[in-house]
């Protein structure tokens, strides 16, 4: 708990007011949409849909990304690929970019956060086991591969 409050007083210093607000789908990532063989894309899985810093999304999406590829030169490469293609549509600021490291880390909290709220003692997200492996050295990993600073 002194790690996640420590990545959550991390979160005072930054400043979302400089991003694009809008639709945030919350979850998007392969897991959550369909691509044919025409290249069209559909979108499901809308429950934590809603308006706020569109850089969640980005930001959730190159964490998944993270922990999905081991090789972090293939995800260096996929990475460039999917912001080069999401800048074809939308141009991201320097204060955006800077932010998808942070923006990540703040949806995983909060996906924690809504676990935790969900608890009941059947609930297998919040066994120690879990915790350690899903949520802690995910965390970790992500932080480290980053740089962030967090102070506990």
């Amino acid at each position: 708990m002194k790690f996640i409050k420590a990545i959550g007083k991390s979160f005072q210093n930054l400043d979302f007011n400089n991003t694009k607000k809008g639709v945030v789908h919350m979850d998007i990532w392969y897991d959550n949409m369909a691509v044919t063989n025409e290249k069209e894309i559909t979108i499901f899985d809308f429950d934590f849909c809603g308006n706020g810093a569109q850089i969640l999304d980005l930001g959730y999406f190159c964490k998944q990304l993270f922990h999905i590829e081991a090789d972090k030169k293939e995800y260096e490469r996929k990475m460039k690929y999917f912001l080069e293609g999401y800048q074809s549509i939308r141009l991201l600021s320097d204060d955006e970019l800077k932010l998808i490291p942070q923006a990540g880390l703040a949806v995983y909290v909060f996906y924690l956060g809504v676990q935790a709220q969900r608890f009941d003692w059947s609930n297998i997200f919040l066994s120690e086991n879990y915790l350690k492996m899903f949520y802690v050295a995910r965390l970790k990993s992500w932080i480290e591969y980053n740089n962030i600073e967090i102070t506990t």
